[in-house]
């Protein structure tokens, strides 16, 4: 699977491919190609859910249930 990762030194955008099954031991190891610096998860959202107002994610009236 393609994730996007940011280079924390050079600001390039990169996308990764890491076997989900592999996911959590690979995604703090890598390095941009480009500059040899660390490279930091783009989290992305391309779905129809928003997350605003109350009933949001658990939470009502501010405290989460």
């Amino acid at each position: 699977m393609f994730y996007k990762f940011r280079c924390q030194k050079c600001n390039k955008l990169h996308q990764v491919d890491i076997k989900m099954a592999d996911y959590d031991k690979e995604k703090d190891n890598q390095v941009c190609p480009a500059c040899n610096g660390k490279l930091e998860r783009v989290i992305e959202w391309q779905g129809i859910a928003t997350g605003n107002g109350a009933g949001w994610c658990g939470k009502s009236d501010g405290k989460a249930i």
